[in-house]
């Protein structure tokens, strides 16, 4: 294995560090896997077998970057250009209760390694030893295309597997193995037990995903989406699309609840706890959406949404919608109050006004350009001032 941070070989450096510390450190998790399938992963997980924020803080000195550190799990986030390292001290887990965060016990790679979600992201490498260690036949399923689950309390303990069996599998193509997938047809209902925050990681993760439709489409097959959601219909349809430019995880939100009734906009917001940017994202998109079937537009609230939203929103509404939002949303105006002022009216009450005009002409074709939005204004000020 190689993986260069910095311009410096990590696996070589943590060698050094290992030998003059006599702490011993492996590569671990994710990263084996995938350097072993050929994906490139830039999230680097590294367990020691001793104090992970004092190991971490040594890898700093010769790396630097930027650190965050865990004091309850003594684990550090170092960060660089799209690269993180997470360094881990090596632990037991326990689960008290199903669904709860686990007790832990500081102890070496193999527990550490026990602790894991599925085989195939057992793998160690030893960065000493310069091989890799698989305790639980990680190789022989990774080289099979099969998600297993380490023991058949694994999605008792941590319901959250469930997404990520999910998402492995439709990730890479594997299968889910028969007892690890009856296992995990068992634990559905416990997801009810995980906290909105857990369910909502889980959920923006997989809409980070280039096969998101393909996942979400999973949790529907399996009634996942009825534990969570509860009679509110997801959309599936255009959740691939990738734009340059606009926050992922809002924008195929917007699109998985594109057909979300006012009336559920707080259920979504309870179920998922959803940020204030989030939630009003979602009442933008409700609310327009709504706007392009309605007979009696409100004109004023369209206009100020369409000023004042993310560009997610506008985007999410124009690949649902097609041409009908496009005239909608091509209507945003470059005019602003200060426009209007120097065209000589004063600022007052009748801007408002002035400004759903211009809108309304513009949204019904009859101007498109800024020069166009000027000269509209300029005539409506001229016959203002006539007392037409």
């Amino acid at each position: 294995m190689r993986i260069e941070v910095n311009e410096i070989d990590l696996i070589k450096l943590l060698k050094e560090i290992s030998l003059k510390t006599k702490i011993k450190s492996y590569i671990v998790g994710g990263v084996v896997r995938d350097f072993l399938l050929g994906v490139k992963n830039l999230d680097i997980d590294v367990v020691v077998e001793g104090d992970g924020i004092e190991f971490a803080y040594i890898l700093l000195s010769y790396l630097k970057g930027d650190i965050v550190v865990y004091e309850a799990f003594r684990t550090a986030t170092l960060s660089y250009d799209g690269i993180s390292i997470d360094v881990i001290s090596a632990r037991k887990e326990y689960y008290e209760r199903p669904a709860a965060l686990p007790t832990i016990e500081f102890s070496n790679i193999y527990d550490d390694m026990a602790r894991r979600d599925f085989t195939i992201n057992t793998l160690a490498y030893d960065v000493i030893e310069e091989k890799i260690l698989d305790y639980f036949n990680g190789l022989e399923d990774l080289k099979k295309g099969l998600i297993r689950v380490l023991h058949p309390k694994s999605f008792i303990d941590d319901p959250t597997r469930i997404f990520r069996a999910i998402r492995y599998a439709t990730r890479y193509s594997f299968e889910i193995e028969e007892k690890t997938h009856n296992l995990m047809k068992e634990s559905i209902e416990n997801i009810r037990l995980l906290s909105a925050d857990r369910i909502r990681n889980e959920i923006f993760l997989i809409l980070k995903e280039s096969k998101a439709k393909e996942m979400i489409d999973k949790l529907i097959y399996y009634s996942i989406d009825k534990v969570i959601f509860d009679g509110i219909t997801l959309n599936t349809q255009h959740l691939d699309t990738v734009y340059v430019n606009l926050e992922i995880e809002l924008y195929r939100f917007l699109v998985l609840f594109y057909y979300l009734k006012e009336k559920d906009i707080n259920e979504i917001e309870k179920r998922l706890r959803i940020n204030k940017i989030y939630l009003k994202a979602l009442k933008d998109l409700v609310f327009l959406r709504e706007q392009l079937n309605c007979q009696n537009k409100n004109i004023r609230k369209i206009r100020e949404t369409i000023e004042e939203t993310k560009e997610e929103v506008l985007k999410a509404i124009e690949v649902m919608e097609g041409e009908k939002a496009e005239k909608i949303i091509k209507g945003k105006l470059t005019v602003k109050g200060k426009d209007i002022e120097n065209l000589g009216l004063p600022p007052g009450s009748l801007y408002g006004e002035l400004m759903d005009n211009v809108f309304e002409a513009k949204i019904n074709g009859i101007i498109a350009t800024r020069d166009e939005e000027i000269a509209f204004l300029k005539k409506l000020i001229e016959k203002l001032k006539k007392g037409e």
